[in-house]
């Protein structure tokens, strides 16, 4: 069965040239091409293809807003970004919107087909200069997670494991058969080595680092 495509990029001639050449791939079909987020938000959920090629920079409602607009529709939907921006901000607001890859417009005529293909499979393509950036991030996460870690005591991590979960005090105590006493003394040493206030902070920063 071939992969429908529906293509949304607003240039004229950037839009006829891609869907000239998934057209010849001889694995998809191009069901759709759109100049602006709107007729996308608007047609593709009625002729569902199973790939949508995204451009970021579309006049009026932006290409991460098709996206999140999209997601929200059609969740099985496989999004793939081809844009000329190849910073951390857009590649990672695209990423959370619910991009599942992320193409720079000066890829190969065939990586952009084997990406298209590869995202159809499951697969999470992206160009070589972006994937550096998401490498970098997780890498940094880990190193987060890490410090914290070595700050916190086993103790103190499971109580903060129990913040995340919403447990009052009194809850924690009983989880982990200790005073309620207890429980506030590791709360306020978890709120000077995190450096927080309150237990939405010590949640938030702990999610933040990759912790929870």
């Amino acid at each position: 069965m071939l992969i429908s495509v529906a293509i949304v990029e607003d240039n004229k001639e950037t839009l006829d040239g891609l869907s000239m050449l998934l057209s010849k791939a001889g694995t998809m079909r191009v069901v759709g091409c759109y100049r602006t987020g709107e007729s996308a938000l608007d047609e593709l959920p009625v002729i569902k293809p199973h790939v949508a090629l995204i451009d970021l920079g579309l006049p009026g409602i932006s290409g991460t807003d098709v996206i999140k607009g999209l997601k929200g529709q059609m969740p099985l939907l496989q999004m793939l970004v081809l844009t000329a921006h190849e910073d951390k901000e857009h590649l990672f607001t695209a990423l959370k919107a619910g991009a599942s890859g992320y193409l720079l417009k000066d890829s190969p005529p065939a990586e952009i087909i084997e990406s298209i293909e590869e995202i159809h499979n499951g697969g999470s393509p992206m160009s070589p200069k972006v994937a550096r950036y998401v490498i970098e991030y997780f890498n940094e996460m880990e190193l987060k997670r890490r410090r914290i870690e070595a700050v916190l005591t086993e103790r103190e991590t499971e109580i903060l494991n129990g913040l995340s979960d919403g447990l009052t005090n009194k809850r924690l105590a009983g989880r982990l058969f200790i005073s309620t006493h207890t429980v506030r003394t590791h709360i306020k040493n978890i709120y000077e080595k995190l450096h927080v206030h309150s237990k939405v902070e010590a949640v938030m920063r702990a999610k933040r680092e990759g912790m929870l």
